[in-house]
C-alpha cells in the first residue's frame, strides 16, 4: 500500500507540474476511489466518520497506513491489484462474499432511477432485467476495445486523459490540439502567445460545465495553419487563462460562412468547395491538430524592450531613448543597444535630383506652335459652346483662343487660324505640337502634309 500511495502522489505532482491542481478534499476522495474492493468497508467507515464530513489528503493517507498495519498484524493480505480509476460494478469472479457485499451497496441507490428499466433502487450496471435480456440475446453486451470491463487511465507525454465510468469525464491537454465544440459560444484559449492581435480588458466571465466560472482578460485573433496547409483565422478569440483546452466554437464558424460536417468519427470544415480543416474523434471529443503561424504573432509578454519603445516613440534615436530612460519616463525599459532599423534607414535616404533643362525658344515666329483642345465644360457659353482650342506661339508666347461646340470643328478652326497668322505676320507656319489626342485625326494630318507643316 505504501508503493500505491507513492505512485498516487507522483501522479498528483505530475498534474501540478502541468498547472492542474485539485483541492485537498478532492485528492482524498480520489485516493479512496483507487482502493480495491477489499477496502470497501474501510472506505465506507472513513467516509461516515470524517470530522465535519471533510476528508483531506493527509487524513486519508494516515488512515490507510493505519489500516494497512492493522491488517498485517491480523495476517490479512492487502496485495490485490489497484487501479488508478476503477469501475464500481460487479466483477466476473464473484463469490458468496462479493454477492453479500453488492447487496449492501444498493442502499445508496435508493432514490436513483435505472436508465434501462426505469425502476428506482439500482443503476443500469446492476439491473437484473438488463442481465436477463442479455442472456436471451435481446441486448448485446458492450465491452471496451481491450475486451475488459474496467476503465483505465492512459498517460502519455503529449496527452493527459482522465476517464471515469464509461467516459463520463474527459480531459485533454495538448498545445497543438483544438477542441471542436458545438456547446461553446466563443473561441477560447489559455495561451497569450497565440494571438496575432491582442486587446486587454474586461470581457466578462465564462460559465463552464462544472458550474465554475473563469474570467476573459483579453480578446483578439488567432491565425492557424491546419493539417492540410490551409490558413484559418479565428476572430474574436477570448484569452481565458483558467481553462486547460483550446476551444473552437462551431456556432462562430457557422456565422462566418463556414460549413461544419460531423461524420464517421471525423470533422470537416469547408467553405464552398474548399476544405479548410479536418479533425478526428478522440474520447468523445473532436480534436483538430493545427500550428500557430509564428510570423503573424504580435502579442508579446515583454513590453519593455528597446526596439518596442523605439517604434512607439516614432523611431526615436538611441540617445533620446537613453535620456528618457534616465528620467524614468519609460516604464521599466531594459538597457540595450538599438538594432538596425529598416524604416530609419529608408527615412534617411535622399532622392537623386533631376537634371535641369533650360528651354530655348525658337528664333522666329510660327517656327513652333502649341495646339490643344480643352473640354467639355460643365456650363455652356452664351453661344452654346462646350470646348475651346488654344494656339500658342513658342517665340512670342502669343495665344489665340477659339470656342467649339463639338470636337469635330477642330479642323475648320485650324484652317482659319492658319490663314490668319500667315497673312498677319508674313511668315509661314512650320511646325505644330499636340498631345496626339483623338481630335487630331487623319483629316488634320492630311491637311498638314499638303501645306508642308
Amino acid at each position: 500500500m505504501t508503493d500505491h500511495l507513492n505512485t498516487f502522489q507522483g501522479i498528483i505532482n505530475q498534474l501540478a507540474g502541468m498547472n492542474i491542481k485539485f483541492e485537498e478534499e478532492v485528492q482524498g476522495l480520489w485516493l479512496l476511489g483507487t482502493l480495491p474492493d477489499s477496502w470497501e468497508t474501510f472506505r465506507t467507515s472513513l467516509s461516515n466518520s470524517a470530522p465535519d464530513g471533510i476528508m483531506n489528503m493527509d487524513l486519508v493517507k494516515s488512515c490507510v497506513l493505519n489500516e494497512e498495519m492493522r491488517r498485517k498484524s491480523q495476517g490479512s493480505s492487502s496485495q490485490s491489484n489497484v487501479l488508478v480509476t476503477e469501475k464500481r460494478g460487479r466483477s466476473k469472479s464473484r463469490g458468496p462474499k462479493n454477492r453479500d457485499r453488492s447487496k449492501s451497496k444498493t442502499n445508496k441507490f435508493a432514490n436513483v432511477e435505472c436508465h434501462y428499466c426505469h425502476l428506482k433502487g439500482h443503476i443500469k450496471k446492476y439491473c437484473r432485467q438488463l442481465k436477463r435480456d442479455m442472456k436471451q440475446g435481446k441486448v448485446k453486451e458492450k465491452k471496451n476495445d481491450n475486451g475488459g470491463e474496467n476503465d483505465q487511465v492512459a498517460t502519455t507525454t503529449l496527452d493527459f486523459l482522465i476517464v471515469y465510468d464509461s467516459d463520463v469525464v474527459n480531459f485533454a491537454c495538448q498545445e497543438t490540439s483544438w477542441v471542436i465544440d458545438s456547446g461553446v459560444s466563443i473561441h477560447a484559449t489559455p495561451r497569450k502567445d497565440f494571438f496575432t492581435s491582442y486587446t486587454s480588458g474586461d470581457f466578462g466571465s465564462v460559465r463552464m460545465g462544472n458550474n465554475g466560472s473563469a474570467k476573459a482578460i483579453s480578446m483578439g485573433d488567432v491565425c492557424l495553419e491546419t493539417s492540410n496547409g490551409t490558413m484559418l483565422t479565428l476572430k474574436n478569440v477570448k484569452h481565458i487563462p483558467d481553462i486547460r483546452m483550446n476551444l473552437i466554437s462551431t456556432g462562430k464558424l457557422d456565422d462566418e460562412g463556414f460549413y461544419n460536417t460531423f461524420r464517421d468519427s471525423q470533422w470537416k470544415l469547408t467553405r464552398g468547395s474548399m476544405v479548410i480543416a479536418k479533425g478526428n474523434k478522440s474520447c468523445s471529443l473532436y480534436l483538430m491538430q493545427a500550428r500557430v503561424i509564428d510570423s503573424s504573432i504580435n502579442a508579446v509578454d515583454d513590453d519593455s524592450t528597446f526596439e518596442l519603445w523605439h517604434n512607439r516613440l516614432g523611431h526615436m534615436s538611441e540617445k533620446g531613448l537613453m535620456i528618457l530612460a534616465k528620467k524614468n519616463l519609460l516604464s521599466a525599459m531594459k538597457k540595450g543597444s538599438l538594432k538596425r532599423c529598416a524604416h530609419c534607414l529608408a527615412r534617411k535616404q535622399t532622392s537623386v535630383a533631376f537634371k535641369t533643362l533650360h528651354h530655348t525658344r525658337k528664333p522666329g515666329m510660327l517656327d513652333l506652335v502649341y495646339f490643344d483642345v480643352c473640354g467639355p465644360m460643365k456650363t455652356k457659353t452664351l453661344g452654346g459652346s462646350l470646348y475651346f482650342v488654344t494656339f500658342i506661339d513658342d517665340h512670342s508666347r502669343k495665344i489665340w483662343v477659339y470656342t467649339l461646340k463639338t470636337k469635330d470643328q477642330v479642323l475648320d478652326v485650324f484652317k482659319q487660324f492658319h490663314a490668319l497668322v500667315e497673312r498677319q505676320s508674313g511668315e509661314k507656319l512650320k511646325c505644330i505640337r499636340t498631345d496626339n489626342g483623338g481630335e487630331y485625326s487623319s483629316p488634320l494630318d492630311e491637311y498638314c502634309r499638303q501645306h508642308g507643316i
